[in-house]
């Protein structure tokens, strides 16, 4: 006997026996109506939200015949089977933020499988993986539109942030929302940041994390050691400082004359923050400038008017020998111009008479520059007239 699109009606117990009649039968043979696994579902216990550190237990079950043969348990549409996860319960302790999400399982016998709908395993823990998001995330110029993100993982979802910037050993609090926002920022922005996510479950902090604003020199000067007004033949140091990031990488000095025009001289500019005479002259008397630059631009320092010191000196010095030596001769002229009075004034008699040697005669005269004749050195004499 064939039977053709066996159903639930052709299930039964089947015998027979020979024709003509005869007092003999077979054993009865059953067929029952065989089918694939059918109304797979899950069920979890304890039902509802789970906490972290919990523990639930996922059962799978589905109508099948012959009975389900066996199991395999899925999370989330992942490619493969959650391990060693064959029987028709799952069951997670310790549970972790991890373990947050869809859950299904397969049944299978030998004529066929079914997969059930997936259950939600809602796990609710703290904020998680907080951290700062930085936009744009390089090359952040002084002027730019930035965008800082506090972002975590919780469940339910952060209801609290608090933002904090870093300024030595002190916090100063930015605000308390997800976002801080700078529509223009400048160098004072630049510096370390960091966030904190909460929910009513704990909070979490996120590392420091640092923004990096670059920005041209700033605040160019120039520092005169010891002094802007210095003496000549005294050493001198000009010092360029500038704010700037990244670092100023060129230094330029420039020279200009006490009526603010360009000096043509044999340096025209120099190089380096650092600007030293070993020994100044009245030709370094000037106005000088430095110029600052990094990659960014470039910041000029105000004008400096360096002043030396000596020339009044120098003159004054020429003008006292001058005098001196004026002194001294005007002095001899007169000395000569009395001996030649007294002999005028002689005898007659006494002229032809030869005068008697001079005895010596002790002097000091002073000389410009000079120290004093030493007391028994011979005066000058001059010779007599007729």
């Amino acid at each position: 006997m064939t039977i053709n699109r066996f159903d639930q009606q052709q299930a039964g117990a089947y015998t027979c026996r020979p024709i003509p009649p005869q007092n003999v039968q077979s054993p009865p043979v059953s067929l029952t109506m065989g089918h694939s696994p059918r109304s797979t579902s899950i069920a979890a216990f304890p039902a509802g939200e789970l906490s972290e550190g919990g523990s639930v237990t996922l059962t799978c079950s589905s109508d099948a015949a012959p009975p389900v043969e066996s199991f395999a348990w899925f999370k989330d549409m992942e490619s493969g089977s959650i391990p060693d996860s064959f029987s028709p319960q799952l069951h997670l302790s310790y549970l972790k933020y991890t373990d947050r999400g869809e859950y299904y399982c397969v049944a299978r016998n030998s004529l066929g499988t079914d997969r059930s709908g997936s259950l939600f395993l809602n796990v609710t823990y703290s904020p998680k993986n907080t951290h700062l998001w930085v936009s744009p995330r390089r090359d952040i110029r002084e002027g730019s539109f930035v965008h800082l993100s506090c972002l975590s993982h919780s469940y339910p979802p952060p209801s609290r942030y608090a933002w904090y910037r870093v300024v030595g050993e002190q916090l100063v609090a930015k605000g308390n929302f997800q976002n801080l926002t700078f529509p223009s920022v400048g160098a004072q922005h630049a510096g370390q940041y960091y966030c904190i996510a909460s929910n009513p479950l704990g909070s979490q902090a996120s590392l420091v994390s640092s923004l990096t604003v670059l920005y041209p020199p700033k605040n160019t000067s120039i520092v005169a050691r010891p002094s802007s007004v210095v003496d000549a033949g005294r050493p001198l140091t000009l010092t360029c400082s500038s704010q700037a990031y990244p670092a100023v990488d060129n230094f330029t000095w420039h020279r200009l004359a006490l009526d603010g025009a360009t000096v043509q001289s044999a340096w025209a500019t120099k190089s380096g923050p650092v600007f030293a005479f070993s020994e100044v002259g009245p030709g370094e008397t000037g106005q000088y400038y430095c110029e600052a630059r990094n990659p960014i631009g470039a910041h000029s320092s105000p004008v400096l008017t360096v002043r030396v010191r000596g020339r009044l000196k120098v003159i004054a010095l020429a003008s006292a020998v001058g005098v001196s030596a004026g002194l001294i001769t005007l002095t001899v002229a007169v000395m000569i111009s009395k001996n030649m009075h007294r002999v005028d004034a002689e005898p007659v008699e006494n002229v032809n008479k030869r005068p008697p040697e001079p005895a010596d005669t002790v002097c000091c005269v002073s000389r410009p520059n000079k120290p004093s004749q030493l007391e028994g050195e011979r005066c000058p004499t001059f010779p007599l007239l007729d």
